[in-house]
């Protein structure tokens, strides 16, 4: 089936000579929960981190289309090739059908995965190979089809030539191996197949680390597929909701399972570096790490669709992981140490935005309120799941752990920080923050008593303290609002949050007015909102950040303003991708995505203020068919 044609007519054959940097929104997503790749809409992998999320990524070109490599897919056409995607239904399978002259081909991309045999109460409930697999097969016609391998190691500064034998490719030197159905026909540094395929006729690639697969690569790749979709397809059956835009709410559970790294239980921000805040700009960060801060939306996200285990697993990372000595750490590597930021000045950066960093200085930083939300995390988990349900070893540490936090909150609630946004400059008093401070001491004194335990007065004394302080502090009475720090005029989108976190009532009087005045300074008019507007001391405007939509719905909903609620939550999940995918932020211009993607934050907070609203529309229905029960009733 290999081809003789030549294809003088494709300018983006080789993955060196990639056209102009994708939008963000054009990628989709798959993975095997220890590594992880990007996918263009026209089937091309910019970006693939084997075997494991913050590694050196294999492909990078959406960070440097000229000297980060990838995989391709063209076809040799007399225009370019058109192509509509999808992920097969309840799964993390991406299927990308390309039309050009001649006829379709249908391009299958995935990362292997299986259910894990012996599976126990804790650790990985999976398998797997750390491969990527693409299987294209002709649906119609005749088409000739190009697939480019372009490996890049140590961020292009360690170039190695493959050898190639037959249809196996193997970089020695880092480990690597490339398998396809076909031979290869050999370029400087890379790899090439050519087919021209006929229907029902298929190209298949297998490559990662390790020894290369043997025998038919065909059949292994279609028994890969199977097992893979079984996995998917059991996994996602197990997701217990049924209400609004269930569909979205399925497809956020898949991404932020897809984030989680199996082995330990750890779950990434994003599995991506340096996607900029500001196009152009120096907001560009490295987000495939562990950050504490996620604990109780992890929880939360994961506890309400009926993952149980998920929120086991992660409780059960946070508990293991080394906090070099501190009672908590601000952020974790998935496995191990964390790097040092590296500044890699060799690279562009997508669409010139620079620089390209690896590794993330943020764990330097202080940041309270880390210990309220994993107190909030395990207090969540044990109501909802029962104490039976953590791992053995958090079991038996619970008092000590409940212990050591909320003493720690009274060491330091009164000290200044660097908030939940991680704002690189002088700590402040943060009102979000000391708000979490109360969230650690309230939770646990209810930990406390859910398992037996007696609360130290001190924890109820200092908890009443942190909200005296809140309330005095934290209210500008020229401003009528909440801001963000004590004697600031900012606002801060993260005190739409006090409601949600039980701190303030969103009926309270001055928390109505927070949520208005936050409205007024932050919100776009739209659906979207700045999470401040303050001058952070780094260069250029960031975009809107999209889980502040989804708090505003949330405190919607808890005022009782439902239609309001509902219009903003539509507003804000017609913003997905075609795949029903989040960045971290917006451009406000455009709607264009900003930021590392796709990004947990955004997705556990799509899940949990869709949860909260279709809850309450629930309720209100309830509310109303009894009103006319009883209506009905009385006219009898």
């Amino acid at each position: 089936m290999t081809s003789s044609r030549a294809f003088p007519d494709i300018a983006s054959a080789s993955p060196q000579a990639s056209p102009a940097y994708r939008p963000i929104e054009d990628y989709g997503f798959i993975g095997d929960m220890r590594g992880c790749a990007l996918v263009s809409r026209d089937a091309s992998i910019d970006w693939l981190c084997l075997p494991k999320f913050d590694c050196t990524p294999n492909f990078f070109a959406l960070l440097d289309a000229d000297q980060g490599g990838g995989c391709t897919v063209s076809l040799a056409a007399a225009r370019p090739a058109e192509a509509t995607r999808r992920y097969r239904p309840n799964t993390n399978i991406l299927e990308t059908t390309l039309v050009a002259d001649g006829g379709r081909v249908l391009v299958t991309d995935f990362m292997p995965v299986r259910t894990k045999p012996d599976l126990g109460p804790v650790g990985a409930d999976s398998e797997a190979k750390g491969w990527l697999v693409r299987h294209i097969r002709c649906i119609s016609g005749t088409v000739p089809v190009r697939l480019g391998i372009a490996p890049r190691f140590d961020w292009a500064l360690a170039p190695e030539d493959p050898e190639v034998v037959g249809a196996t490719a193997v970089f020695p030197q880092h480990g690597m191996f490339v398998t396809t159905s076909h031979p290869f026909r050999e370029q400087p540094h890379d790899l090439r197949v050519d087919a021209t395929l006929r229907h029902g006729e298929t190209v298949c690639l297998v490559l990662g680390y390790g020894e290369a697969p043997t025998g038919d690569v065909e059949h292994l790749v279609a028994h890969l597929l199977d097992e893979t979709a079984t996995y998917w397809t059991a996994w996602a059956a197990c997701c217990t909701y049924e209400g609004i835009h269930a569909d979205l709410v399925l497809r956020s559970a898949l991404c932020l399972k897809l984030l989680t790294y199996a082995p330990t239980g750890a779950l990434v921000a994003a599995p991506t570096t340096s996607l900029p805040e500001t196009i152009g700009g120096g907001r560009n960060w490295d987000y495939r790490f562990v950050w504490t801060r996620d604990a109780s939306f992890t929880a939360g996200a994961f506890i309400n669709l009926g993952f149980d285990r998920e929120a086991a697993e992660f409780l059960r990372f946070l508990h293991e992981a080394d906090h070099a000595g501190q009672p908590l750490r601000i952020m974790y590597g998935v496995d191990g140490d964390l790097p040092e930021e590296r500044c890699l000045d060799h690279l562009a950066g997508w669409r010139g935005s620079q620089p390209v960093v690896a590794g993330n200085l943020a764990y330097t930083q202080d940041q309270f309120e880390i210990y309220g939300e994993l107190l909030a995390a395990l207090n969540l988990f044990l109501s909802s799941c029962g104490i039976d349900k953590l791992c053995p070893s958090l079991q038996k540490d619970l008092p000590a752990v409940i212990t050591r936090l909320a003493d720690t909150v009274i060491e330091c609630w009164q000290k200044p920080d660097h908030g939940i946004w991680e704002i690189r400059g002088d700590p402040t008093h943060q009102v979000h923050s000391k708000a979490m401070c109360w969230v650690a001491l309230d939770r646990a004194v209810q930990l406390a008593s859910r398992i037996g335990m007696p609360a130290p007065e001190r924890w109820a004394t200092s908890r009443d303290a942190v909200m005296a302080d809140l309330l005095s502090r934290g209210w500008n009475a020229d401003i009528g609002a909440y801001t963000m720090s004590y004697g600031a005029d900012d606002m801060d989108a993260a005190v739409l949050r006090l409601p949600l976190m039980q701190v303030i009532k969103a009926d309270d009087p001055r928390m109505r007015a927070t949520s208005d005045a936050i409205d007024r300074d932050l919100g776009l008019g739209n659906d979207l909102y700045y999470r401040y507007r303050r001058d952070d001391g780094l260069p250029g405007q960031e975009g809107a950040f999209a889980a502040c939509t989804y708090w505003a719905v949330g405190n919607r909903v808890l005022t009782g303003r439902l239609d309001e609620a509902r219009a903003l939550l539509d507003r804000g999940l017609a913003r997905a991708n075609d795949l029903g995918l989040f960045a971290e932020e917006f451009d406000v211009a455009s709607g264009a995505f900003l930021g590392n993607f796709p990004q947990a934050f955004t997705h556990m907070a799509v899940v949990q203020e869709t949860l909260r609203l279709s809850a309450a529309l629930d309720a209100a229905c309830v509310e109303r068919e009894t009103e006319a029960a009883v209506q009905n009733g009385r006219r009898a």
